[in-house]
């Protein structure tokens, strides 16, 4: 799956609550990443964007497992940065770029959760009616490579990795502040 439709697809969800994400792209050469993870989402969710298809594209990389309860999508898709972070036109997009020098720059941009998240803040029995649906449930983005040169995300203790993760329930704190980008520096 393409990491900025998964990326889209996450931010609408996880504004609506019921879904887990835990996504890594890891920078394979100069022009060549690996996209793997997971996102879980509610079966009644799924069941309400359409079916497995919408949530979990099959020709894009995408495995999707059902039970009961919550629908589990397993990614791995593997290709040129252009391919892997592709977008929708309009939609805030990943960038990579090679540095020349062995690492590659990830941009991740994250401001327009917040923005979207602030509409829920302003509306207290919105924020009341999705505190349950979001409690327990956590978003995580991770860029890997041989070694991080320098990130503002959680650099992994062996260093080969940075992410950026936060609970989803914290999306209703008036007082969050997320980074505009999640940005990595990667050796590869």
């Amino acid at each position: 799956m393409r990491m900025i439709k998964a990326a889209a697809l996450v931010g609408a969800l996880a504004l609506s609550g019921c879904i887990d994400v835990d996504m890594t792209a890891t920078i394979d050469g100069a022009d060549s990443a690996t996209v793997s993870g997971n996102m879980t989402v509610q079966r009644q969710m799924l069941d309400m964007m359409g079916g497995g298809e919408a949530f979990c594209p099959a020709d894009e990389g995408g495995t999707l497992t059902l039970t009961e309860t919550e629908a589990r999508c397993d990614v791995l898709s593997s290709g040129t940065f252009a391919e892997v972070f592709q977008g929708e036109p309009g939609e805030p997009t990943p960038t990579a770029t090679d540095l020349g020098d062995g690492t590659v720059r990830v941009v991740f941009p994250l401001g327009d959760m917040t923005a979207q998240s602030a509409e829920m803040r302003a509306d207290p029995q919105m924020s009341a009616m999705m505190r349950p649906m979001l409690e327990g449930h956590t978003f995580t983005i991770r860029i890997a490579g041989q070694e991080v040169v320098s990130s503002n995300g959680t650099i992994s203790d062996d260093g080969t990795s940075a992410a950026f993760t936060f609970p989803l329930v914290e999306i209703l704190n008036p007082d969050m502040v997320l980074p505009e980008t999640f940005e990595t520096i990667v050796r590869y």
